[in-house]
């Protein structure tokens, strides 16, 4: 069974922080309201489902030919988080991104979350490596993380919504993305004591 649970923190950060995926949730629901865009959430849970398990698999097709395979991703998909973290301090492209996708389709959704870096930080980083051991902890392990990534694409669906249009006196953009920095770096530590 999986032994630590602190991945949920991590998971949690990760799929809260500003990316191109939330950014499409949040330009789609300013462009075409909530109701059309909660089609949207299945594809981009398809989106994440086909990356992880393509990362997973190539983690396990390369382990035995190359060991360090796997210690070269964790602290690949590591120094891309803090990396992530400094550049989100001082960026925000919300609005740009939604003034350049005028119209989104779920088909640009879906691509867009399968070539999205966090499904690599998910599968090499985050996600227990007792997941793959068994059908089971697979199961586990892709149920909490549906259950986190629901009220987190309504989060960005909503709280997206709001910055674009302003609704939020004395909220911009920028403190969403200094907030998410300051999340991400602290639910990492499990992950940074996990490879060292």
């Amino acid at each position: 069974m999986i032994e630590s649970w602190f991945f949920v923190l991590a998971m949690l950060a990760v799929l809260l922080i500003p990316g191109p995926t939330n950014a499409m949730l949040a330009s789609a629901t300013h462009q075409q309201g909530v109701p059309k865009t909660l089609v949207f959430i299945p594809v981009e849970w398809l989106g994440y489902i086909y990356g992880i398990s393509l990362w997973a698999l190539f983690i396990h097709l390369f382990e035995p030919i190359w060991p360090a395979f796997d210690v070269m991703l964790h602290i690949g998909s590591l120094l891309y988080v803090l990396w992530m973290a400094f550049h989100l301090w001082k960026s925000s492209h919300l609005q740009k991104h939604d003034q350049r996708h005028q119209h989104i389709r779920p088909t640009q959704l879906f691509v867009s979350t399968l070539k999205n870096p966090k499904t690599v930080l998910l599968a090499a980083g985050i996600f227990p490596a007792e997941a793959w051991n068994s059908v089971q902890n697979a199961a586990i392990v892709f149920t909490i993380f549906s259950l986190i990534l629901i009220p987190v694409s309504i989060f960005w669906m909503v709280f997206g919504r709001a910055l674009l249009t302003g609704s939020f006196a004395g909220i911009k953009a920028d403190h969403l993305y200094k907030g998410s920095a300051m999340l991400l770096i602290i639910c990492m530590l499990p992950m940074v004591f996990r490879v060292f």
